[in-house]
């Protein structure tokens, strides 16, 4: 396909392959062979806006300190969503997602320690901030990015791959532990909410499962049985914020409620893991 492209194109196409190594390891080998002082970066499935190239040239032109430009990231095709697929937005910046960035050659590399697709954009991106240079949101920039295909599995490979926290926290421990997944609740901004909400999940697990065990009182056991119940819906509904819910059965609710028992426990896992295995990892020095 690539070679017909060529054939009717006045572009410089060029292209690679790579034995699989990661995202990171991948993204590197493009860069190498590219001629321009800026890369453009997407995501496979992205739809990217007909004016995409023209706006990028003039984000580039107006704004020559900048180190890289994260764009608009829209979820689209939302009858497709379940709380089995995947989706990726970025609509207020501050998410630094590749499927999406434009970022200069000499900021353009990735740490190759990351072999799946999670926080190798965020450490670049963290990378680029620690070497003094502003990256700038523009939502003007704009890509349709739909949900990954269903999969009951999916919400356990995307719990699993935290453990490459461990990995960033070693290299930007300041700007892990007060800017990574930041959502505004009540105008307030949370770093790490979804972290934060499945520690209070776990929590409310114990406690509640301590009370029948421990023979509590019919009372007590009522409301610490409320208070799990609040927490399982505040977490539930995290889950369910982009997904169709008319098109889901009984066998889907069923199986995203019982996940939602195990999730937390996976992630915490992985965390640990991460945390152990990349306790060497020396800080990022943009020396």
């Amino acid at each position: 396909m690539l070679e017909n492209f060529k054939a009717r194109t006045e572009l410089k196409l060029q292209w690679t392959t790579i034995k699989n190594s990661g995202p990171a390891t991948a993204r590197n080998a493009g860069v190498a062979i590219t001629s321009g002082p800026w890369i453009g970066v997407f995501d496979a499935d992205v739809i990217p806006n007909p004016d995409w190239v023209e706006t990028a040239l003039e984000l580039i032109t107006n704004n020559p300190n900048a180190g890289a430009f994260e764009g608009r990231t829209e979820v689209t095709q939302r009858g497709r969503a379940t709380p089995f697929t995947h989706q990726t937005g970025n609509t207020e910046g501050g998410r630094y997602p590749t499927c999406n960035l434009i970022v200069r050659k000499n900021l353009a590399h990735f740490h190759q320690a990351y072999k799946i697709p999670f926080r190798e954009d965020t450490d670049l991106a963290f990378s680029i901030l620690e070497s003094g240079y502003p990256i700038i949101f523009a939502s003007e920039l704009a890509v349709e990015h739909p949900p990954l295909e269903s999969s009951y599995s999916r919400p356990f490979i995307l719990a699993r791959r935290y453990y490459y926290d461990g990995l960033l926290a070693r290299r930007f421990p300041s700007r892990y532990h007060n800017e990574l997944d930041a959502h505004k609740i009540l105008g307030l901004k949370i770093p790490h909410l979804k972290r934060k909400l499945y520690a209070i999940f776990m929590l409310s697990q114990i406690i509640f499962l301590t009370g029948i065990l421990a023979g509590f009182s019919g009372s007590e056991i009522m409301l610490i049985g409320v208070s799990y119940l609040i927490i399982f819906a505040a977490t539930a509904a995290g889950g369910l914020r982009y997904a169709n819910l008319k098109e889901l059965s009984l066998k889907d609710w069923l199986v995203y409620f019982f996940q939602l028992q195990l999730l937390p426990w996976v992630m915490s896992y992985s965390l640990f893991r991460g945390w152990l295995d990349f306790r060497h990892e020396p800080e990022f020095s943009a020396v």
